[in-house]
């Protein structure tokens, strides 16, 4: 499960764990069943908040203007960028990862630009084919 989320074992453990005691979930045989009948995780709608700030902030350090809100590609930036109210010289933020791979950067940047700048373009495209699987098309009758 760890790998198909793309985070830790430890970090899917974690959750879990908070979703049970929460009565989120429950365990059942070979999986989880949800109780709730649907449910946000506040936790990771701050931390994606959180990270569009951080590469929104970097923008304007260079001088440039923030890419716009994609949610595909914040979804594989927070596979391996998901801490916040960090110091910008811990190596595992997103600002300093930025600082060292993206020292100039083009007049006009996106989140997927982001993403080839940090070496996540695989993730990015698995998504995207994923997308493009799950929407073949419309059928009309």
């Amino acid at each position: 499960m760890a790998k198909a989320v793309g985070l830790s074992r430890n970090t899917v453990t974690a959750l879990l764990n908070e979703c049970r005691r929460l009565g989120l979930i429950k365990a059942i045989e070979k999986g989880y069943e949800l109780t709730a009948g649907c449910f946000i995780n506040h936790s990771v709608r701050k931390t994606a908040a959180g990270i569009y700030k951080e590469i929104c902030e970097f923008c304007k350090s260079k001088g440039i203007t923030p890419p716009i809100w994609d949610k595909r590609a914040m979804s594989v930036l927070l596979t391996k960028y998901n801490s916040i109210n960090l110091s910008a010289s811990e190596p595992i933020t997103i600002t300093y990862q930025l600082n060292e791979r993206c020292r100039t950067l083009p007049e006009k940047v996106s989140l997927p630009y982001f993403i080839k700048a940090l070496d996540m373009q695989k993730q990015y495209r698995k998504i995207i084919e994923q997308d493009k699987e799950d929407f073949k098309g419309l059928a009309f009758e």
